[in-house]
């Protein structure tokens, strides 16, 4: 009983002693929160607002000023006593060991006080902005008037660079001065945010007025010097010119020099508009018009150079090509009495002469338009050009025609000597044949000899015509040569089988009494070989019986065949 008691009294005195310590910590939290908000009443804002009062408000700075004391003023009424009774009430509740209560006001005057900490920085802001526009605007206005004063003087000492702009950018120079005066009025009075407002104003306006001041001196210049320049340089070459009886081609330059003239001075006087973006692009196709007169007077110069220099090497040049023209007409009309011409080579011909005769005629007006003085050198130095270009191109063309037909008469003569080679050789099948007395040929092959003996007949027709067509005959000869190759070796072949058979008879009369097999296929070899001609398949009757009788006899006879064939068959 004893012991539980006691442990009943630690129990007791653990929980008083830590309801004390918990009490105590929130103690400190109310401590730190009200040292704290003592701090934020200390802020320096008497100092702040001096400061600003001392700019001198008025207008829009005073209505700043006011809406940032009214809300400090709220603050230090209402904001802080608020505070203050909660803070109070977190105490008390705290002494009443109320905990969870006091944590809960706690919290809610912590975020008060955060609450009216943002509050304070932004007026305290608020007042300091107030003081540093009107800084800043005395600091912005003093740069800008620097510049104003700058590009006053530079418009006074060099009036000259402007022309007729000087007139336009003297009045905007004097709106500047009535914005600079509105502004020092806002600004003595107080009025920092309007006079803000109006500097802006006139930093834009100062910036487009030094950038038209830096734009205007050149477009004036070339209004004013060289555009002017130019035009009395064009004016004068353009006299000389036509004092030399040079001629211009789709223009009329004297008409584009008064027009240029008259643009120029219009542009320049346009300059007291101050619109530049017109003005430049105005100077821009004035200078390219310009450059258009210089281009054209200076290719009419170099083009009579041109024609000055080139005239006798195209005369030449056309009275060389006509020469050849003529010369291949003739040489093209002596052939086509012997050979067909197969490749339009007359019309060819003929076509190119029309060409030669057409550059003649243009050639010959271009030169009396020179003689004339009428001559625009630029288009006489072009029909030139082309007139080059195209003789060239006939050159060749007539070499190729010409160097494609010389070959005529060659290839004649090779047709003659392939001929006379034909002949020979089938003269030389015949005896070969003829040489071994056979019983007969077959019909296929004598319809082949007979078809490659008349092909060559016929080709000897041709070669004797009055007039001959050589692709023709060229052909005919590629397919006799074939023909004639082919029926070598089908006389070959006819030949080896005849002289094989003939000794493989031989061979197999030694078992035409012991073996019946030889006996038939002997009598069936010569029915081949003397009525019907078949001398490869007589060989083949014969051959096969003897391999069945002697294996290997047909390679034996085949071998000793070969071995005397170039001695049976010399002539």
């Amino acid at each position: 009983m004893e012991l539980l008691l006691i442990g009943i009294i630690i129990l007791a005195l653990l929980l008083y002693g830590g309801i004390i310590l918990y009490q105590r910590r929130n103690s400190k939290k109310i401590d730190a929160l009200q040292t704290q908000k003592e701090e934020l009443t200390k802020l320096p804002f008497k100092k702040v607002m001096a400061a600003a009062r001392q700019q001198g408000l008025a207008g829009q700075s005073q209505d700043e000023y006011a809406k940032w004391q009214k809300r400090l003023e709220e603050i230090q009424k209402h904001g802080f006593q608020d505070f203050d009774q909660h803070l109070l009430a977190a105490e008390t509740a705290n002494n009443r060991y109320r905990f969870l209560s006091a944590t809960k006001i706690m919290k809610q005057v912590a975020e008060q006080l955060k609450t009216i900490h943002g509050a304070l920085d932004e007026i305290s802001a608020g007042f300091k902005k107030i003081q540093a526009d009107a800084e800043a605007n005395q600091t912005q206005a003093k740069k800008l008037r620097e510049v104003y004063q700058k590009l006053r003087k530079q418009l006074l000492t060099k009036s000259f660079s402007y022309g007729a702009a000087a007139d336009g950018l003297e009045e905007k120079l004097s709106y500047l001065e009535t914005s600079f005066d509105k502004y020092q009025r806002f600004s003595s009075s107080g009025d920092h945010v309007e006079a803000k407002q109006i500097l802006a104003q006139l930093d834009k306006d100062i910036t487009e007025l030094a950038d038209l001041m830096k734009r205007i001196p050149p477009r004036f210049k070339e209004l004013n010097n060289e555009f002017p320049e130019q035009l009395d340089e064009l004016r004068q070459g353009y006299q000389q010119l036509a004092a030399a009886n040079y001629q211009f081609y789709d223009i009329d330059i004297d008409a584009e020099l008064t027009a240029l003239d008259q643009r120029v001075n219009q542009t320049r006087q346009s300059l007291k508009k101050l619109d530049l973006a017109t003005i430049e692009t105005t100077n821009q196709n004035i200078a390219r018009r310009i450059d258009h007169l210089y281009d054209v007077m200076e290719a009419e110069i170099k083009a009579h150079q041109t024609v000055s220099t080139r005239t006798d090497e195209l005369q030449a040049f056309i009275q060389h090509a006509q020469k050849q023209n003529q010369l291949l007409q003739v040489e093209l009309d002596h052939l086509n009495q012997s050979y067909s011409l197969n490749n339009d080579e007359l019309g060819q011909t003929l076509k190119l002469k029309q060409q030669l005769a057409k550059i003649r005629k243009t050639f010959e007006n271009d030169t009396q338009s020179i003689a004339d003085q009428t001559a625009v050198y630029s288009l006489v130095a072009e029909n030139y050009k082309t007139a080059f270009s195209t003789l060239t191109n006939v050159e060749k063309k007539q070499k190729a025609i010409h160097d494609s037909v010389q070959g005529l008469t060659k290839g004649e003569k090779e047709a003659q000597r392939s001929l006379q080679s034909f002949e020979l050789e089938i003269r030389n099948i015949k005896r070969q044949v003829e040489k071994l007395n056979l019983p007969g040929l077959s019909r296929q092959y004598l319809d082949f000899f007979f078809l490659v003996a008349d092909e060559i007949d016929q080709l000897d027709q041709d070669l004797n015509q009055v007039k001959i067509d050589l692709d023709a005959i060229t052909k005919s000869l590629i397919a006799i040569q074939e023909d004639l190759n082919k029926l070598k070796e089908e006389t070959a072949a006819t030949i080896d089988s005849a002289l094989l058979t003939e000794q493989l008879l031989q061979y197999a009369n030694r078992y035409r009494h012991s073996h019946d097999n030889i006996a038939q296929a002997s009598q069936k070899a010569l029915q081949l070989f003397n009525h019907e001609f078949d001398y490869k398949k007589a060989a083949e009757t014969i051959a096969t019986a003897l391999e069945t009788v002697e294996p290997g006899s047909y390679k034996k006879v085949e071998e000793t065949y070969y071995k005397t064939k170039d001695q049976d068959l010399e002539v």
